[in-house]
């Protein structure tokens, strides 16, 4: 308030009014505590303030004043001078957060929010309008997995050869689990090993919903049978009896969307101020610190309680490491020679099963690195070649399992009657004649 000015609100000088009509005794007291919704002790409180003050004993006593509760001065001084020092670069509500977790000062965020904006440290942002409307979140645990990769850089250039990396992250529709692994890049051998490690630990969900990325899609027009228009990943997942969902836009799939946006700003600077420069040092702190905090606080409760990742089946996982790999389909030369990859590979005598030239095999590329060469289920042995075979003039017909295996023969008895079979012709012919 200042000299010759009241200040007061529409409800103060409402009652004013109403007061000056109880002194004037047009109205009971009664009536008027109805009027103003209020107690006959809060009204006769009020009647003795206005008839002692007039107008001004109705308005709060502590308007004009400084609140009993607010921050002090000194306070407010060394949490923006720590923003600036330690937080230039965080929201009000992360920044809010760590001060309280690692400077033991506790302010609210919105408080902090409009300090920040005083000190010209933050400016507000308006929310963008609704354009979509939010999908329903599926019912059970398991059911789908949104997934997606973004490179980003993750450690600020702090790597030793200044590289982004890729952050391959999912998150559970229903609950908003989220599991998360740092990778060189978004290939089709990281990602394979991704789900490998997340199979072999909860099991096959039913849906992963992701983009169109060249991992995951096979985007060209020029493929004309079913396989071909199959990714390595689309072949794996299938095998697995797992549908892939592609979306058509990033908004479709804008809860992984939205972690990569959250990540790009709380991870960077978690990892920054853990002083990480490594890949494996900030999944270990993936692990162990971030991911177990983060999901804690931000998962929900699914619609319903069940769990509906599938085990893996006895045959997917003993053939789990084939199925993640990367297959290509080679024919078998004369020679009993492959070629894969300007390599080639010659294989042995000795196999499992029959060998012919002209066969179509598989060849396996693992997650470990190593190569397999399959036919009909079987693995063949082969040699790795430093260069091209000579062609030589008598080559086998086929490689089996026989070969240099002395196979020993039956022999028939003597009384057998094979061994009878010419003295019994012989002895025909002479009755006949």
């Amino acid at each position: 308030m200042k000299e010759g000015l009241l200040i007061m609100s529409t409800r103060e000088i409402n009652r004013a009014g109403i007061l000056k009509q109880v002194k004037d005794k047009k109205i009971t007291q009664v009536v008027a505590a109805k009027t103003m919704n209020l107690s006959d002790r809060q009204l006769r409180r009020l009647m003795v303030e206005y008839r002692i003050n007039g107008v001004t004993g109705i308005v709060h006593s502590s308007r004009g004043r400084p609140s009993n509760h607010q921050i002090s001065q000194q306070l407010k001084d060394q949490v923006i001078e720590l923003v600036r020092i330690k937080y230039p670069d965080f929201g009000p509500t992360f920044a809010s957060e760590k001060l309280a977790q690692l400077d033991g000062l506790v302010i609210g965020h919105e408080t902090l929010r409009k300090l920040m904006i005083t000190a010209g440290i933050w400016h507000h942002k308006k929310r963008k309008p609704i354009h979509r409307t939010r999908r329903e979140r599926r019912a059970c645990y398991g059911d789908m997995e949104q997934f997606d990769g973004c490179q980003h850089d993750w450690f600020e250039g702090r790597l030793a050869n200044k590289t982004k990396v890729t952050l391959l992250a999912s998150r559970d529709d229903a609950t908003n689990m989220v599991r998360a692994q740092f990778v060189s890049y978004e290939g089709t051998i990281p990602v394979m090993a991704y789900w490998r490690d997340y199979i072999k630990t909860y099991g096959k969900p039913q849906n992963i919903y992701l983009d169109r990325h060249s991992t995951y899609k096979v985007n060209s027009d020029s493929a004309l049978d079913d396989d071909a228009m199959l990714s390595q990943f689309e072949r794996a997942m299938k095998q697995l009896d797992i549908m892939v969902i592609h979306a058509n836009s990033p908004q479709a799939k804008g809860r992984i969307e939205n972690l990569f946006g959250t990540f790009q700003d709380r991870l960077v600077k978690e990892l920054r101020l853990a002083n990480i420069s490594d890949i494996t040092t900030a999944n270990q702190f993936l692990q162990a610190t971030f991911l177990p905090d983060y999901n804690k606080r931000f998962c929900v409760t699914p619609i319903s309680e069940s769990n509906i990742h599938c085990p893996l089946l006895i045959n997917e996982n003993l053939n789990l490491d084939s199925i993640l790999s990367i297959q290509s389909k080679r024919t078998i030369n004369n020679d009993f020679t492959i070629r894969f990859h300007n390599q080639w590979f010659q294989l042995t005598k000795t196999q499992p099963t029959l060998v012919l030239p002209k066969q179509q095999i598989v060849i396996e590329e693992r997650l470990d690195g190593l190569t397999h060469i399959r036919l009909r289920d079987k693995y063949l042995t082969y040699n790795k070649l430093n260069h091209k075979p000579i062609t030589v003039d008598k080559l086998p017909i086929a490689l089996t399992s026989n070969i240099g295996i002395v196979r020993e023969y039956h022999k028939p008895a003597s009384n057998h009657p094979w061994r009878n079979y010419q003295i019994n012709t012989r002895k025909t012919i002479t009755t006949n004649a």
